[in-house]
Formats: C-alpha cells, structure tokens, sequence
C-alpha cells in the first residue's frame, strides 16, 4: 500500500468513529451525556490518537518493507544482468576460440596438401630421372664406336660455341670445329658429306670476320694518355703581312716612283702602324683551364679503352671524337708532337673494335638431328633383335 492509501484508510475510520461516537452520544440519556462527556472525548481522542499512530506505523512498515523489495529486485536484475553480460562473454570466447582452431586447422590441411603436391611433383621427377637413366643405359648398350665419335664432335661444336659468344675468341673457335671436322673425316662415312659442309661453312665464315685486337688498341691509347702533358697549346703566333714587304729603296733612276711611294709609306707608318692579319688568334688559357683541359682529355681516352673490351662502337667513336676536337680548338698542331699525337687519334678512331658475330653454328643443329636419328635406330634395331 501506497501513503495516499494508507492516508485515505485513516480518514475512513476516523469518519467512522466519528459517526459511532455521534450515535452513542444520541442515544445516551441526557443525564449520563453531560457527566461522562468529558472523560468519553478524552477517551476518543486517545483512541483516534493510538489508531492514527498504528497506521502510521503499518504505513512506515509499508513503505520500508516496499523499499527492501525494490532494492532486492534491483540487485537480483543487476546480479542477472552480470550473469547474462559473463555468459555473452564466455560465448563470445568460445566462438572466438573456435574461430582460431578452424582457421588453424584449415591451415595446416593447405600444408598438408602443399606437401602432398611437392610429394607427387618429387615422385613425377624420380620417375622422369629414372626414364631418362633407363634410355641413358640403353643407349650406352647399342651405341657403337662411331656414335662415341660423333659425341666428341658434338662437344667440340658445343665448345666452339662458347668460345665465340661467351669468350669472343674466334681463334679458339676455327681451332676446335677444325678439330671436329678432322674427327668427321676419321669416320668415313659418306652419310656425313653434310655436317663436313656445315662445318667448312662455319670455318670459312669465322676466318671471313674481321680480326680485333683489343689490347693493342687499349696499349696505344694508354701510351697517348702518357703523352697529354706534353702537347703543345695554341698561342698568340701571328704572321705580320708587312715582314714580306721591302722598304728598300733601288739605285736605278728609272725607279724614281717607286722610291717615292716606298719613302711615303716609310714616312707615314712612322706615325701610324696598321697591320693587316687573316689567321685566327686563339685566347690563352689559365693553368687551371688547361689542367681541365688534360684531364678531359685522359678522361675520353679512358671512355674509349672501356668501350673496346665491352665492344661499344658508338661510345668508341664518341670518345675519340671529342678528343679530336679538343686538339683542334686548343692546341698548336704545327707542333710535331702534337700533329703525331692528332694523326695518331684519326688512325685510331678508323679501328672497328665490334664485330657481328653469326647467332648460330649451322653445323649444331644438323649434327643433333643426325645424332638422335642414328640413337632411335640403334634403339629400333635392338628391339627387333
């Protein structure tokens, strides 16, 4: 019960008090009214007072015992809402827990069928080895002696190869398809008048390439980078075109005109000099202008030794170009030294240093082809037997 009820039940009964008392007091003679009125009203009034104090009491006791049920909800909701949010979270772990196992097994089942792969991809590779063992072998059984011979030239062919476009040694290479075509000849075989013209062919076509020396050229330009500091530079050397010009005067009378032009031109020229020069002067460079001067051109010259061992015709060129030009804008070629030194640098700078080799032997297939041939008839033939 709520206050207001518990105001409202009061007011009922002391309403109903009131109308019992009033009842009593009507039906008491008049008598007894007057004598006993007062003690009656004292009486009332305690009891009114004793009821209005029980019902606040049982109100109190309300009201507390309503608070005490509230509290105990709010910590049972509050105690089932921890138990509720607890269980959230162990589910939430356990699935999370789940989440991880699936993904680790799914994982290791990825290993497990990557290792089965390599497993089966090993066995395909056993397998193919010892296919190609088993030919091996069996090629080995009916192989006769030419066949070993031929295997020699296949080498030697191979070898030459190498020699040409790893090693850039066309000497080395003529040597061994020379060596090759002398082992052909030893077999005898009129089969093989076709791999003796490819090989002649190869020969005739390496002796045909032009023939590169790499370390003379690389020596001349070193001993030409020795010499730099002893060029000569262009100075301010010029002609005067009145050293050819006579202010002698002649003896003979008849030349009477030209001694007086000659004495005019004597007399004038000493106040005024004017010299006539058609050769173009060159300005003197600083020491620190020439060093870089030097050194420019050690550095071309070092371009160039690069460039002729990596085969670079183009940076070759370039190099020597400039080196040229360098001589001919800064330095005095009517010294001898120096016009060697240019004359020097123009021959070398014909000099073809790459050299387009043949991409490949026309000998090499063919004797492939010829070998694999003569294997499968061995082969056919060792069957059949």
């Amino acid at each position: 019960m709520t206050e207001n009820e518990n105001k409202n039940a009061v007011k009922i009964e002391d309403e109903t008090l009131a109308s019992e008392t009033s009842a009593s007091q009507s039906e008491i003679p008049p008598l007894q009214k007057n004598s006993k009125s007062g003690k009656l009203a004292i009486y009332i009034a305690l009891l009114s007072l004793v009821l209005m104090l029980a019902v606040i009491v049982f109100a109190a006791y309300l009201y507390k015992e309503n608070n005490t049920l509230n509290t105990q909800q709010q910590v049972k909701i509050t105690q089932l809402s921890e138990q509720l949010s607890s269980q959230e979270k162990s589910r939430n772990k356990q699935s999370q827990k789940a989440l991880t196992l699936q993904s680790e097994l799914t994982t290791q089942v990825e290993q497990v069928n990557l290792q089965l792969q390599q497993v089966k991809n090993e066995s395909k590779l056993y397998k193919t080895d010892v296919q190609a063992l088993q030919r091996v072998l069996a090629e080995t059984r009916v192989r006769h002696p030419n066949d070993w011979i031929l295997a020699e030239v296949e080498y030697l062919v191979a070898l030459a190869g190498r020699k040409i476009w790893l090693e850039r040694d066309i000497a080395s290479a003529i040597a061994l398809l020379l060596a090759a075509d002398q082992r052909v000849v030893e077999l005898s075989d009129s089969s093989l008048s076709g791999l003796r013209a490819a090989l002649l062919e190869d020969i005739n076509t390496l002796e045909a390439l032009p023939k590169r020396d790499p370390d003379g050229v690389v020596l001349a330009l070193s001993s030409l980078e020795r010499r730099i500091d002893k060029l000569v530079l262009a100075g301010l050397r010029a002609t005067d075109a009145s050293e050819n010009n006579t202010t002698e005067i002649s003896t003979d009378i008849n030349d009477w005109q030209e001694n007086l032009a000659k004495s005019w031109s004597t007399f004038v020229e000493s106040f005024i000099i004017i010299n006539k020069r058609e050769t173009k002067l060159q300005a003197l460079l600083s020491p620190e202008q020439s060093w870089y001067l030097k050194e420019n051109l050690r550095n071309n010259l070092a371009k160039a030794e690069f460039a002729i061992y990596r085969e670079q015709q183009d940076i070759f060129d370039t190099a020597l170009l400039n080196v040229s030009d360098l001589l001919k804008n800064y330095y005095d070629l009517n010294d001898n030294s120096t016009s060697h030194f240019y004359k020097s640098i123009q021959r070398l700078s014909k000099r073809k240093i790459s050299i387009n080799y043949p991409d490949q032997l026309k000998s090499a297939p063919l004797l492939d082809r010829i070998i694999k041939q003569r294997v499968k008839k061995s082969l056919a033939s060792s069957r059949v037997e």
